[in-house]
């Protein structure tokens, strides 16, 4: 399979320009077609030993690629429904005391405030807030004041959704293990779009989604907990699959493994899909992806530069970048620009909470320069029809 073959195997890929990827991802026939295969197969009769058998060994193959794909190993991986059940998983393992302290950062998407939120409600914990910029001497400047308040933890993203700027995730978890920190990192918005390598960011815990950059199918993802961090992480919720043995009257051994996060029965054939993806990519090649990407991106962005008025927020060096793009027309609102693009031009964008004038941009490689005319085209008419106005 080639980077092209992409865009030929979306459903009707012309109808829209899609730039929502960052959001939901359009959905490959043949990542569909393997859902259904597999939900097929299963309703054969589940608890067939000749169906039970290999639908188990599906879920372990998938187990190997996720872990693959950001160089961890199978048992350092749960396989879950999305990136705010990682997140789940670390705020409910530590036994947290009032006054805690967690650095976020203040472009964080909801699944990685509200489990805070609520923690700072029910066991009075304390919450910082990183200010996110583009100059990463003044962001790391930061981090150090919040460490030397001796915090629990940090849970920021590796990528920022409000903004599109890659953090420095490495420099940051190498300052928060030097205060004894750990540092989970939400990949949900570098994922697939962005090298991730824990062993490299050496980070403790990683969680990630499926249905983004990915493009596989809603409600699949993965969580990374770093083996020796596992014993520390007491699990909140627990039961059939999570044990390694157990008997009639209450002894219980978890599973040595990030497995033992996993529990109970759930829709295999999705995560079928999300392991058909995953070596889709793996086949077409990593290093293909992350390139093209960037090669789009920062056409993208040279192009949005062109037009008069129009502020970048994102970080024009892609290093310190994505495949997320982050802009605003001072003036205008961001519903405004996403409801004319997508009622005149059949343009998807994405706007923000909590943030009434950036419009987002997510790039991938089935997007193509129809797409990318498309988009600068509204983007400039909508433009100019303001200055007309002023």
């Amino acid at each position: 399979m080639q980077l092209a073959d992409i865009r030929n195997l979306l459903q009707s890929p012309d109808d829209y320009a899609y730039f929502q990827t960052g959001g939901f991802s359009p959905k490959p026939q043949p990542v569909i077609d393997e859902v259904v295969r597999w939900m097929q197969f299963q309703a054969r009769g589940p608890a067939l030993m000749e169906v039970f058998e290999p639908v188990s060994k599906m879920l372990e193959d998938v187990r190997a690629e996720a872990a693959a794909s950001i160089n961890a190993t199978p048992d350092e991986i749960m396989l879950n429904e999305n990136t705010t059940i990682g997140i789940n998983v670390v705020a409910t393992g530590f036994d947290w005391q009032p006054g805690d302290i967690v650095i976020l950062s203040d472009h964080e998407h909801p699944g990685n405030r509200i489990p805070w939120y609520n923690l700072v409600q029910q066991r009075g914990i304390q919450l910082r807030f990183l200010s996110m910029t583009n100059d990463e001497a003044e962001l790391l400047g930061e981090l150090d004041t919040f460490l030397a308040e001796n915090p629990r933890l940090i849970a920021i993203s590796h990528v920022s959704r409000r903004s599109g700027l890659r953090l420095p995730a490495k420099a940051i978890v190498q300052r928060a293990h030097e205060h004894g920190v750990p540092v989970l990192l939400d990949g949900a918005q570098a994922f697939g779009a962005v090298p991730v390598d824990v062993r490299d960011l050496d980070c403790d815990f990683y969680t990630f989604s499926g249905h983004k950059y990915i493009m596989g199918p809603q409600a699949t993802g993965g969580f990374y907990v770093r083996k020796d961090r596992l014993v520390a992480l007491v699990p909140s919720w627990v039961g059939s699959h999570s044990q390694k043995e157990m008997d009639m009257h209450g002894k219980l051994t978890l599973l040595d493994s990030a497995r033992r996060f996993e529990f109970g029965t759930r829709n295999l054939a999705d995560q079928a899909g999300f392991g058909y993806a995953l070596r889709m990519w793996r086949e077409i090649g990593w290093a293909n992806v992350f390139d093209w990407l960037e090669a789009y991106t920062d056409q993208i962005k040279q192009a949005l530069l062109t037009i008069p008025g129009l502020v970048l927020e994102t970080p024009l060096a892609y290093a310190q970048s994505s495949g997320t793009v982050v802009f605003h027309i001072p003036g205008l609102a961001a519903s405004d620009i996403s409801r004319i693009l997508l009622e005149e031009d059949r343009v998807l964008v994405s706007t923000l909470e909590f943030n009434p004038q950036s419009i987002r941009i997510s790039t991938h490689v089935f997007n193509n320069e129809a797409d990318c005319d498309r988009l600068i085209n509204g983007i400039r008419r909508i433009a100019e029809r303001q200055k007309e106005v002023l």
